[in-house]
C-alpha cells in the first residue's frame, strides 16, 4: 500500500495488520496473584506516561503481560516534558533516529511523519520541531491504545510481605493498590528533584523558577533576566525570556569558555547501549565522569536563536558566590563583578539524592548506592557520581545490606538516574527501545519464574490430543 497517496490512516491499518501478525496483544500467561485476604494484585504498575513510560507498556503487552496499569501526573496529552517545560524549537536528536517503535517500523516517528507530509518533506525536515514530536507521541499513545491514567502522581511506596503497595493521589483523591512490581519511568527530575545551589536558596519564591519549572514568560516582558547555567535548559529559557519581550537577558555560566562538545553523542551506537550495562565499575565510571566533566555543549540551533538579539548577553567563567535583594532588584555577587536582575532562572540541572524522592523516603537509606560499591580512583573521584543508584541488570534496586531489604529488587528505575548503571537506555530518545526491551525481557523472566509451580502444573495436566485416532487405518495383526 502507499502509504503517502493514502495518509495517516493508512499508515493505522498497516499498524494493526502488522500487529495482528504478531498476535498482538497476546492472552496473558502471568499466573494471578491475590493477597491473603484476597485482595487482587497488579503485576506492574508504570509511574509515568512519557516516552519510556509508553515503550515498556507497548513491550508488556507484547509480551502477553496484560495484568498492568500506567499512571502519570500531567493532563492527557502532555505527559513528559515536551509540551511543558522543553523549551527547544527542534528536538537535539537527529530525525532519523526512529523513537521508541520496539522493532515495529510503521511505529518509527519517520513512517508517521512521510505518511502525513510525504518523501518530499521528509527531505527537507530538518530537525524535529519539538511541538511535531510531541503529537507523534500522542499519536503512538492513542494507535497502540495504551491506557493512561492522567492526573495521578505517585506519594508513596510500602513494602508489604512480597509486595508493594502504591499510596497514588488522582482526580477522585487518593487511593492504594497492590503490586508485584513498580517500573518507575518519571524523568529527569525524579531522583532529588532539581538542583538548587544554596546560594539561591534564600530568594523570594516570586524571583526565580528552575528550568525545569512551568515559567510563566509572557510575566517577563520588559524584565532583566538572569539565567544561570550554559547547557541546552537554559540557553532555549533564555530564548524563550527574549522571544516574549525581555528588556534584557544575561547568560551566565561557570566555564571560562563556551562549550563547543557534545560527548555524549559518539556514544549513540548499538553497542554503547547493549554493552555499557557488562563493563566493570570503573570502566562504566569513567565514561560518565569523563562525559559530564567535559562540559556538554548546547544544541547548535539554540544558540543561533540567541544571536539575532542585541539585548542578550553571556558572561563565562562567573561563579556567584552571595545573592541578595536590593531595592527590589536581585544582586548577584560573583567575586569581581556584580549582576542585577529582576527575575532569575536557573538552569542548574537535576539533583542526585534519593533521600530527597518522597515516595522513596520510607527505606531510601537501605537502597545501594555507587559509593557503597564503587571506591572510584583519585583522579576520578566525584561525590555526585557515588550518589547514582547501584542497579541490577533489570533495572531494578539493589539491597545496601543484604537481607534487610528484599522488597527492593521489585522496584525498577526507568529515569535519567539509571545511567551510570545502564548508559542512557531510560531517558533519550537514542536508546529507549534497547533499555524498553531490556526491562521487559526481564519482568517476563522473573513472572514466569515466580509462576514456574503452576506453570509445570499446568504442563503436567496438559491433555489437549494432537492425534485424535482417526489419522491412521487400523491393521490387523500378523
Amino acid at each position: 500500500m502507499n502509504i503517502e497517496k493514502h495518509g495517516l490512516a493508512a499508515l493505522e491499518n498497516q499498524i494493526r495488520r502488522e500487529l495482528g501478525f504478531l498476535n498482538y496483544p497476546p492472552a496473558n500467561w502471568v499466573k494471578p496473584l491475590n493477597n491473603v485476604g484476597g485482595e487482587a494484585v497488579l503485576d506492574v504498575a508504570v509511574i509515568g506516561g512519557g516516552m519510556c513510560g509508553m515503550a515498556v507498556a507497548f513491550g508488556l503487552l507484547r509480551e502477553g503481560i496484560r495484568n498492568f496499569r500506567i499512571f502519570d501526573a500531567g493532563e492527557k496529552g502532555f505527559e513528559g516534558p515536551w509540551a511543558t517545560t522543553a523549551r527547544m524549537k527542534t528536538l537535539r536528536s537527529p530525525k532519523h533516529l526512529t523513537g521508541p517503535h520496539m522493532g515495529l517500523p510503521s511505529l518509527t516517528f519517520q513512517a508517521w511523519y512521510r505518511a502525513q507530509w510525504g518523501d518530499a518533506g521528509w527531505d527537507v525536515l530538518g530537525y524535529i520541531p519539538t511541538d511535531i514530536w510531541m503529537d507523534y507521541l500522542r499519536w503512538y499513545r492513542q494507535v497502540l491504545d495504551i491506557p493512561t491514567e492522567n492526573n495521578t502522581r505517585l506519594l508513596k511506596i510500602t513494602p508489604e510481605g512480597e509486595l508493594l503497595r502504591l499510596f497514588l493521589g488522582g482526580p477522585q483523591g487518593e487511593f492504594d493498590l497492590l503490586v508485584r512490581r513498580v517500573v518507575l519511568a518519571t524523568g529527569r527530575a525524579a531522583f532529588g528533584g532539581t538542583r538548587l545551589p544554596g546560594v539561591f536558596q534564600s530568594l523570594p519564591d516570586n524571583c526565580y523558577a528552575h528550568t525545569e519549572d512551568v515559567i510563566d514568560f509572557k510575566a517577563l516582558t520588559e524584565k532583566k533576566v538572569l539565567v544561570i547555567g550554559g547547557a541546552a535548559s537554559a540557553v532555549d529559557s533564555a530564548a524563550a525570556a527574549l522571544e516574549n519581550g525581555a528588556k534584557e537577558v544575561h547568560l551566565l555560566m561557570r566555564a571560562p569558555e563556551i562549550p563547543r562538545l557534545n560527548k555524549f553523542k559518539s556514544t549513540v551506537y548499538p553497542g554503547y547501549f547493549r554493552g555499557f550495562s557488562t563493563l566493570d565499575d570503573e570502566t562504566r565510571w569513567r565514561f560518565l565522569h569523563h562525559g559530564l566533566g567535559s562540559r556538554v555543549a548546547a544544541p547548535r540551533l539554540s544558540m543561533l536563536r540567541l544571536k539575532e538579539y542585541d539585548n542578550f548577553h553571556i558572561h563565562t567563567g562567573v561563579d556567584v558566590n552571595a545573592v541578595r535583594m536590593e531595592g527590589g532588584q536581585i544582586q548577584l555577587e560573583t567575586g569581581p563583578k556584580s549582576y542585577s536582575g529582576d527575575f532569575i532562572i536557573l538552569g542548574t540541572g537535576y539533583a542526585i539524592d534519593i533521600h530527597g524522592q518522597p515516595e522513596l523516603a520510607e527505606f531510601a537509606s537501605r537502597i545501594l548506592l555507587w559509593r557503597d560499591r564503587f571506591d572510584a580512583p583519585v583522579d576520578v573521584a566525584s561525590e555526585e557520581l557515588g550518589q547514582f543508584p547501584y542497579l541490577g541488570p533489570a533495572f531494578e534496586f539493589l539491597e545496601k545490606e543484604g537481607g534487610a531489604a528484599p522488597f527492593l529488587n521489585r522496584i525498577h528505575l526507568f529515569n535519567a538516574a539509571t545511567t551510570l548503571s545502564h548508559a542512557a537506555v531510560s531517558s533519550d530518545i537514542p536508546g529507549v527501545n534497547i533499555g524498553a526491551m531490556r526491562l521487559v525481557n526481564a519482568l517476563a523472566v522473573e513472572f514466569f519464574k515466580e509462576g514456574a509451580t503452576a506453570h509445570l502444573e499446568d504442563f503436567y495436566a496438559y491433555n489437549d490430543p494432537e492425534l485424535l485416532g482417526d489419522e491412521w487405518r487400523d491393521e490387523e495383526p500378523s
